[in-house]
């Protein structure tokens, strides 16, 4: 006779638990751009599941299909997707960062005379010349009520010379 004590016992709780946070995770891997989740490598069925997911507008037809996309995550092994979702969440977070690095160095550019020289020591291939003007042209944008063009045109600048190092 077999001891249901040897034996791993897994109540419904659990189980119920772990569906809903494997919906969950079929939901945001749906909420991604579709060249994040070409990423994960899920076969067809699954992909497919997650197109219509994507298409569908009505709640409850969404419930149906996160449900149904969780009972077709369940079948296969999601070690590596989590793996993949940490990585697309972490390289998220660090481009924040690096944007709001990017835009201190505008702000300090644009309210300080003296940063720019600060900001030339640090990144000595960046053409001092076509900075200055960028931000004399932000300045009378600004004093101008004018459209921002030379404003973001000094962000994209700033971020080429900082993602160079």
């Amino acid at each position: 006779m077999m001891d249901t004590r040897d034996l791993d016992i897994i109540s419904k709780t659990e189980l119920k638990k772990d569906s809903k946070k494997i919906q969950a995770f079929g939901r945001s891997v749906a909420d991604l751009s579709n060249d994040a989740i070409k990423k994960f490598n899920f076969p067809v069925n699954i992909q497919e599941a997650i197109k219509e997911f994507k298409t569908i507008k009505s709640n409850s037809a969404k419930k149906r299909q996160a449900q149904y996309l969780g009972k077709l995550l369940r079948d296969i092994d999601l070690t590596e997707a989590y793996t993949v979702m940490e990585q697309l969440r972490t390289h998220s977070q660090k481009e924040i960062q690096a944007n709001h690095y990017i835009e201190k160095w505008r702000e300090k550019l644009l309210s300080d005379k003296e940063a720019i020289t600060e900001f030339i020591s640090l990144y000595p291939e960046s053409d001092s010349q076509s900075l200055r003007q960028l931000i004399n042209n932000s300045l009378k944008e600004k004093n101008l009520n004018r459209p921002p063009k030379s404003y973001r045109q000094l962000f994209q600048i700033i971020k080429e010379i900082i993602k160079k190092l």
